[in-house]
């Protein structure tokens, strides 16, 4: 079997239908596994009835989006394990590409495919994700037009809403990391890739649209998403390069604290919870942190060097003093950047 279509589904019976019916003319020798996260709209019965040739997965619980494909790379039969967001509907070769660019290279580890807003199709939503090195995630292209971005390109990160990863690769790397439960899993199973000697690379003739809008952050999504960026950095980074970029770590958490005072008080409970977390939870993310160093054969300049070096100014906001602040921030960043991939460099080229 060549590939394994995993979609985790949690109450998306309005998207079920249009995502599964522009994937049945792109599969062949392929498969496709429904994993549900205890949807309570009839998403998985209309599933089973309408789509008998799809494998699926009932959870008592919603288990969160990493354990839930876990799961479903678990049963899977392909080669090739490929995790597709249910709010989606894939263009017409949309898996042929993506797989094919996996294939042009053993050193290819993730593919990740052209992702457009579902409500404006003429304007990306992703191209893969640019990644700041405090751990910042960006939408890589985010709101230019379709036609750009026309270049397969090395990306920091894959978009987990559309990508392709090696079987084998993946249960080398263990899978998602269940303790992200929802945003970063991709993030981290992507830069534990690279460290491993792969590479993530953005496929622009594998188009897909997604159904992303922008709106006030809800509370879960601030929790996890800050919650893990601690998480991402933590494990990953060796403990050298985080005292080294310890100066933007720490503009980073200030830049960070003042976005949240501007959102309000939802924002700033979820990051002192997110804070928290990180705080009770220490020894399981030290052990979690031992296996990806033990597991690593590069060194951090290696995932320096695929991440950017400023944060985009769409993150800042308050007119002139926001851009001020921003460039200046910018300037910091950069300045830190610099010095740390300059020292990394000549340890590297010591060992």
């Amino acid at each position: 079997m060549r590939a394994s279509i995993i979609i985790v589904g949690l109450n998306g019976i309005g998207y079920l239908e249009d995502c599964l019916s522009s994937l049945i003319p792109e599969i062949n020798d392929d498969e496709i596994i429904l994993v549900d996260n205890a949807s309570s709209d009839g998403g998985p019965d209309f599933v089973g009835t309408h789509y008998p040739n799809v494998r699926l997965l009932r959870n008592a619980e919603n288990k969160g989006f990493a354990a839930a494909c876990n799961q479903g790379a678990q049963i899977a039969n392909g080669e090739i394990l490929v995790f597709l967001n249910q709010d989606t509907q894939v263009l017409a070769g949309w898996l042929t590409a993506l797989l094919a660019s996996l294939h042009q290279s053993p050193m290819v580890g993730l593919t990740t495919s052209k992702l457009l807003l579902m409500s404006e199709p003429d304007q990306i939503h992703l191209c893969g994700q640019d990644i700041h090195f405090t751990g910042f995630s960006s939408g890589r292209g985010f709101q230019t037009p379709a036609t750009s971005f026309c270049e397969p390109a090395a990306v920091a990160a894959v978009s987990g809403a559309a990508f392709a990863i090696r079987k084998d690769l993946w249960e080398r790397l263990g899978g998602f990391d269940e303790a992200f439960f929802m945003y970063y899993e991709e993030t981290d199973l992507s830069w534990r890739a690279m460290l491993a000697g792969y590479h993530c690379l953005y496929v622009p003739a594998s188009i897909a649209l997604h159904d992303y809008h922008l709106g006030k952050p809800r509370w879960h999504a601030l929790y996890y998403s800050k919650r893990n960026r601690y998480l991402l950095l933590f494990k990953n980074w060796r403990l050298f390069t985080l005292v080294l970029i310890s100066p933007a770590l720490l503009l980073a958490e200030l830049i960070d604290w003042l976005h949240c005072i501007l959102i309000g008080r939802l924002a700033i409970q979820a990051k002192w919870q997110a804070w928290t977390w990180v705080i009770s939870n220490y020894r399981s993310i030290l052990y979690s942190r031992r296996k990806v160093q033990a597991a690593r054969i590069h060194g951090d300049r290696r995932l320096l060097q695929v991440c950017t070096s400023s944060i985009n100014p769409r993150e800042f906001s308050g007119g002139l003093v926001g851009r001020l602040g921003a460039g200046l921030s910018n300037a910091l960043f950069e300045l830190n950047y610099w010095f740390a991939n300059i020292l990394l460099g000549r340890l590297a080229r010591e060992d």
